[in-house]
């Protein structure tokens, strides 16, 4: 599979073996170089900041009760953020965790209300 970067000018050298390296959390993979969706990365060294907000997710668009998750916003200087849904809190604190060690100039890293 051919990996592309969501922003065309910021790449990462050996995507293949880095993606190799990268750990799961949930449904995304995440290395000190980028995190892995689906055919795209975004390198890490992109990332302006990253914010845990708490929230809901209803599967059949009703009102009501939805399922709690928790949803990583990503600031990286495009229009509109990159956004992750989590299941559980402590899978999104790992994976900011992760992201604000490997890029310490990421300004805002706490959780938002």
């Amino acid at each position: 599979m051919a990996w592309t970067s969501l922003i065309p000018e910021k790449t990462i050298e050996d995507v293949k073996q880095d993606r190799k390296t990268a750990i799961s959390v949930e449904k995304y993979k995440v290395s000190d170089k980028a995190i892995y969706l689906q055919g795209v990365y975004l390198p890490i060294s992109a990332i302006k900041s990253a914010r845990i907000q708490p929230s809901t997710y209803s599967p059949n668009c009703c009102c009501g009760k939805g399922i709690p998750v928790f949803k990583i916003r990503l600031d990286y200087g495009a229009e509109k953020p990159l956004v992750l849904m989590l299941e559980k809190e402590k899978y999104a604190e790992k994976m900011v965790s992760i992201i604000t060690s490997a890029n310490d100039t990421i300004t805002d890293k706490g959780k938002r209300a």
